[in-house]
């Protein structure tokens, strides 16, 4: 099977989906002719080609224009028509729903070759009245156009599928989970010279709590400083713990500054650039996990710190109850005091809390396989070739 990748980034950029898509088909590029049409990494770098783990990866010229309302930069990839030729592939995989115009979808439709799309940012809710209300008008005005086209539709958890895809492509709709690499995310004690070396950068050798995610609105982490503070007030935990932020995002100074309001500058330690290698010794370095979203179709960072068998809270929102499922606790989202109270709870019962870290890790281990998750995908996509 020819199969070819779209996606605006790609390997060695770290996002979620880019993590997710050299997962997938590092594994499928064994058996199949893999090829990846993406963007060049920032601006002015000259288009190419190059491989990564047997996977082709087209590189195009892209213009980016960058605004202080969206998350990521507005991009315009030129040539894709062509490269979308030239490739001529069994089946054309498009990821997300944003920056495919409608030359992408004739171009494959003219070649009459199959369309796969995967779902793997849900229509935003319950994060703020622009970003909500721009997802919904988006979606019904471009993004369901590509579902219609689509000859298969997969989702990244019940509720992804649920809130965004409409009922009349539900039956050409599959829900296939992301995973994780439980050989890479584990557990290890801080006494681990990687792990040692990571607490001493940061310098947070005290009871650590760890979030991991970009520094937007619908990640939570205003409400996890203002957790944080309370937990600090009350005296539950010391002056010698730490607050660890890994993540960038438009929101870092901001985030600094609250810190600074809320008497917790001094506990709270960003960081950023971390290559994939060298995150999982940054999950090691704390001992209670906490997801503070808005809202979550799925999350990568949930199940990397559930496989490091970390003690984990997160918000009551999206697919995260699919993530974690009876393996961690709960709180309602924009609730410091709640969050606090769980991270108190896992605090104070530390028999109860490793059980539950003990229970994700087995959960991990047992539905969130990458080679499984690639057979998934190999077999949607051999069914839709045959039909």
């Amino acid at each position: 099977m020819e199969i070819c990748v779209i996606n605006p980034f790609f390997h060695p950029y770290s996002g979620g989906t880019e993590k997710v898509l050299l997962q997938v088909y590092s594994r499928l590029a064994k058996r199949h002719n893999i090829t990846v049409v993406s963007a060049v990494l920032e601006q002015g770098d000259r288009p190419h080609s190059d491989k990564v783990n047997g996977i082709t990866v087209m590189r195009l010229p892209t213009r980016y224009i960058s605004l202080p309302v969206l998350p990521l930069p507005f991009m315009m990839i030129d040539g894709m028509r062509e490269a979308l030729e030239r490739v001529d592939a069994d089946i054309y995989h498009i990821n997300n729903r944003f920056l495919y115009y409608s030359t992408t979808l004739s171009t494959i439709k003219r070649m009459r070759r199959k369309l796969a799309l995967t779902i793997h940012n849900a229509l935003p809710m319950n994060i703020d009245l622009l970003t909500n209300s721009g997802g919904l008008v988006y979606d019904t005005t471009w993004g369901r156009k590509i579902m219609q086209q689509a000859d298969v539709i997969t989702g990244i958890s019940r509720n992804t599928i649920e809130t965004t895809v409409p009922k009349r492509f539900r039956h050409k709709t599959h829900l296939v989970y992301n995973g994780v690499d439980f050989n890479l995310f584990k557990r290890r004690p801080k006494s681990n010279r990687e792990v040692s070396k990571v607490l001493d950068s940061l310098g947070a050798h005290g009871e650590n709590i760890f979030t991991n995610g970009r520094m937007v609105a619908q990640k939570g982490q205003s409400f996890l400083l203002k957790a944080y503070a309370k937990l600090i007030r009350e005296k539950v935990l010391s002056n010698r713990s730490s607050l660890i932020m890994v993540g960038r995002g438009p929101l870092r100074n901001k985030l600094a500054a609250e810190a600074q309001r809320l008497g917790i500058a001094k506990n709270l330690k960003m960081a950023s650039g971390i290559n994939e290698e060298q995150l999982p010794f940054y999950y090691n370095s704390g001992d209670i996990f906490v997801l503070p979203s808005l809202y979550e179709p799925a999350s990568l960072a949930i199940l990397e710190a559930l496989a490091s068998e970390l003690p984990s809270v997160a918000s009551n929102v999206g697919g995260l109850p699919e993530m974690m499922d009876g393996c961690g606790l709960y709180a309602k989202p924009r609730d410091p005091d709640g969050l606090a109270r769980r991270i108190k709870e896992l605090h104070d019962d530390p028999k109860a809390a490793s059980a539950l870290a003990h229970e994700g890790r087995r959960l991990m281990t047992k539905e969130h396989d990458w080679d499984k998750i690639a057979k998934q995908y190999e077999n949607i996509f051999l069914n839709t070739m045959r039909k």
